[in-house]
């Protein structure tokens, strides 16, 4: 198995959805735009995608508020690097 995944594949990883319809977990790492901190959350799903936009919302298991991140900070996903 690899150990890196292309940036375009990131969003299919974090669309997918189970069975019964439900977003499925994954884990995500990423550089926090405003001071270059490397943020991990282990437990997250997607809220929403801007399409023309660069972010992406998540809302990490636990939390009531979505979490607002660019789509070309996401460093790893699923332990898995992204490259471009």
């Amino acid at each position: 198995m690899l150990d890196r995944i292309h940036n375009s594949k990131v969003i299919e990883i974090m669309e997918k959805r189970d069975s019964k319809g439900v977003p499925m977990e994954f884990s995500v790492q990423f550089c926090k735009k405003s001071t270059g901190e490397l943020v991990t959350y282990q437990r997250a799903v997607l809220s929403s995608v801007h399409s023309k936009g660069s972010t992406i919302n998540i809302l990490v298991v636990g939390e009531s508020a979505p979490k607002t991140i660019r789509k070309c900070l996401v460093t790893k996903i699923n332990n898995l690097k992204v490259f471009f």
